[in-house]
């Protein structure tokens, strides 16, 4: 039957498998039920019957009446998508919860493992979600000082992004300066402790970290170069000094 079919398909979509799909649909279909009953309406195998609608049951679709036999009911959909929704979010914060305590403790065992020793290196961030994510680190990690050069597609692209981390090691003391192109600084909200500075020449997207640590933009889309070495920091700190 076409109602019957196009019922279990919208419930497969929910995540039910084919035989609780087919339990639950012949239950709004034909109403109470025997196990005996669902087996020949739902074309279930007898020995599986009860195992499908238990797990029916946990998922709140069907309710069960006592007696000799018992008889099985559909929860009423609206009820049911109550129940599945309330069950499904708790399935996700139980995940999220455990998938937070493993970073927890992967990051304990990062600490303790951790060699004190200044690194080295050059990363490619070539999605704009990896971008955006190292250079909230980035800033995170700063401990004197930030310098931020950023033509204004950048600027208006990431800067309300940056802009709760800016704050953040601003507050904490960490020095700001940001280098824009003129008339691009009344475009965003800028930090009273931040030092803005506007110029004529033309502004490469970089951000440089305690002379350790900088992000170079590569062109506007979505991508950039992080680089821990203290040589070039201090190459990019000339060439910003440069344009001041």
């Amino acid at each position: 039957m076409e109602y019957f079919e196009e019922t279990v398909s919208l419930l497969r979509s929910l995540g039910l498998n084919q035989y609780e799909a087919r339990t639950y649909a012949s239950l709004l279909l034909y109403g109470d039920l025997t196990a005996g009953e669902l087996s020949n309406r739902a074309g279930l195998p007898r020995p599986r019957v009860y195992d499908i609608v238990n797990n029916l049951v946990k998922k709140g679709f069907v309710l069960v009446q006592p007696g000799r036999p018992v008889r099985y009911r559909a929860v009423p959909p609206k009820d049911a998508i109550a129940n599945y929704i309330k069950l499904k979010r708790e399935e996700f914060e139980k995940e999220v919860d455990k998938i937070r305590k493993i970073g927890e403790e992967l990051e304990e065992k990062g600490q303790k493992k951790r060699i004190d020793k200044e690194s080295h290196g050059f990363w490619v961030l070539n999605t704009d979600n990896l971008l955006r994510m190292h250079l909230q680190s980035l800033l995170r990690s700063s401990m004197s000082e930030v310098v931020m050069a950023m033509p204004a597609d950048f600027l208006l692209e990431y800067y309300n992004v940056l802009i709760p981390y800016i704050e953040e090691i601003s507050n904490r003391g960490v020095r700001v300066k940001l280098i824009v192109p003129k008339g691009v600084s009344g475009t965003v909200m800028v930090p009273e402790d931040v030092d803005v500075i506007e110029t004529d020449s033309d502004v490469p997207p970089v951000i440089l970290v305690d002379s350790k640590k900088a992000f170079v933009g590569m062109g506007s889309d979505g991508k950039g170069v992080l680089i821990e070495h203290p040589e070039f920091s201090k190459s990019f700190k000339r060439m910003l000094d440069s344009i001041i």
